[in-house]
């Protein structure tokens, strides 16, 4: 079992490789048709590794693997590096093997709200609302009854530069928190400071809740509520 820093070494060196192998050759569109080909023989390679730790523990088999896909396209490597060919299957095998685990984990969180009888769930959160972009805050909170989740961020307000937090709504899958609506039209909101901002999302909780048990559409815009019709 490989160490969680070589491990995230390595990852960081599948992704540069990545970067590399199609960044190199300007235009030589044959050299680049064939580093697709052989980066996805790769991966093809690849499909039978069914965790990200197991996949990180593979990495010495590299040369082997990239042998055998190339073998399995019948192409040649040509003046395409063995590592870096390595590294950008490895990498796409790595983002598709995070995903699916990304999904699971959100579907057992799901799962195990909706065995405790709760309305809602945090898919996800992480930083300091009070941090600023020192350590900026994110989240996303399902309404189990509905799938409208409420995503909180910060970023830069466009005018000034200052944080400004935002909450907007989007529609999930209510069992596995797939993103089915990126805006069913309810709320698209940004705050200037904290207080303003845990204030809103306490009210656009409510909202959702209201949204979801009448079946009808509002939108919210800072203190105003419009109904559409």
């Amino acid at each position: 079992m490989t160490d969680e820093m070589t491990a995230r070494a390595l990852r960081s060196s599948w992704q540069a490789a990545e970067q590399t192998l199609y960044s190199m050759g300007g235009g030589d569109v044959g050299r680049y048709e064939r580093a697709v080909t052989l980066v996805r023989a790769v991966f093809d390679e690849l499909r039978e590794t069914e965790s990200t730790a197991t996949l990180v523990d593979r990495w010495p088999e590299a040369g082997a693997i990239v042998a055998a896909a190339a073998e399995r396209a019948g192409l040649g490597l040509g003046s395409l590096p063995v590592d870096q060919v390595a590294g950008a299957g490895f990498a796409l095998r790595h983002a598709a093997l995070r995903e699916a685990e990304t999904r699971r984990a959100r579907a057992d969180l799901i799962a195990a709200a909706r065995a405790e009888g709760a309305e809602w769930v945090a898919l996800h959160e992480t930083g300091d609302p009070l941090a600023g972009f020192a350590d900026p805050y994110g989240s996303i909170r399902v309404h189990l009854p509905s799938g409208l989740a409420i995503v909180a961020g910060v970023q830069p307000d466009p005018a000034t530069g200052a944080v400004a937090h935002t909450l907007t709504v989007v529609g999930l899958d209510p069992l596995n928190g797939d993103l089915v609506d990126d805006d069913p039209g309810i709320a698209d909101l940004t705050y200037s400071d904290c207080t303003s901002f845990r204030s809103g999302e306490v009210a656009l909780r409510g909202l959702v809740e209201e949204v979801a048990a009448q079946g009808s559409c509002r939108i919210m815009d800072d203190c105003v509520v419009y109904e559409v019709w």
